[in-house]
């Protein structure tokens, strides 16, 4: 009360919302940032971990993704039905086909504007790189440790100038954008733990390694983008922006990684379209929520 007493106004609004983190998770991006910000930061929400091969097999295993499987076949009269009820919006919307002249029109059917479109040679291209999946650990050179810790067929080693030994280790995981450019001969199985929004949950991706790879991202994204250390995240509240379709379960296993895994003081769950409506200052709306694999209207 006495800090409170002691500020100008507009120190206060300046550090308004500083020591609350606000995270949106997606199927295909996580947006997190601080209260503060104006600009999140768009992460991909996605995991690559570290597999190791059976013992015995020399080839190793080829990068995979752990992914619920999507039925898109569809009869074809459910394809007819689809094409009638486009035609009944198209209609109700008076949105004219591609085959019918509309009148006033000073551009031809099928052209566009391209005014002020930069030209493809005014484009600088960044060269295409793929992700570095091994990190230098250094072990002491003694017999006794070495006996103790062998190295596998997976690293490479060096010799230092002060005798040690420096032996290059793959990470065990890779989250966000690196993890989307890793080679596909490197031994990685890539992991979307929120697909079609919901947890990705499967067969061969139980809700345990759904959750622990949700807690790996977030807490990667809090130490090495937003520099809040484990130790400091008491001091913080975490604001919770889920989107419509999580159901209870959910929703209360991703409360639980927030309180108890990454540590933070308090927590408040808020749905997409309610947070939409009040950052507008709409006490009512219509919210259309366009992601990217699932539209929802609110």
């Amino acid at each position: 009360m006495e800090y409170l007493k002691t500020i100008v106004p507009s120190q206060l609004i300046s550090e308004r919302g500083s020591n609350i983190v606000v995270i949106n998770p997606g199927s295909a991006n996580v947006r997190m940032g601080s209260a503060h910000q104006q600009v999140p930061f768009n992460i991909p929400h996605c995991i690559a971990r570290h597999v190791r091969p059976p013992t015995g097999d020399a080839a190793p295993p080829k990068m995979s993704v752990l992914d619920q499987m999507l039925n898109s076949e569809a009869t074809p009269e459910q394809h007819s039905a689809r094409e009638k009820a486009y035609d009944v919006i198209a209609s109700v919307l008076k949105i004219p086909f591609l085959d019918e002249e509309t009148e006033n029109n000073s551009f031809p059917r099928k052209m566009g504007r391209v005014d002020g479109h930069n030209s493809y040679q005014n484009r600088t291209d960044t060269k295409f790189t793929w992700t570095n999946v091994v990190e230098k650990s250094s072990r002491p050179s003694s017999a006794a440790e070495w006996s103790d810790n062998k190295i596998t067929e997976e690293e490479s080693r060096v010799d230092n100038e002060e005798g040690g030994l420096d032996e290059y280790t793959f990470k065990d995981f890779i989250c966000g954008q690196d993890a989307l450019k890793i080679s596909p001969t490197e031994p990685y199985c890539l992991r979307r733990p929120i697909r079609r929004g919901h947890f990705n949950v499967s067969q061969q991706y139980p809700l345990q390694q759904v959750l622990e790879d949700l807690f790996a991202i977030w807490d990667w994204i809090l130490t090495d983008k937003l520099y809040i250390l484990p130790a400091d995240r008491n001091l913080y509240s975490a604001i919770l922006v889920v989107p419509e379709t999580f159901d209870t379960r959910e929703i209360k296993e991703l409360l639980s990684i927030v309180l108890r895994d990454l540590r933070f003081s308090s927590a408040v769950v808020h749905q997409e379209g309610l947070a939409a409506a009040f950052g507008n200052g709409l006490s009512t709306a219509c919210v259309v929520n366009i992601g990217a694999q699932v539209t929802s209207v609110i």
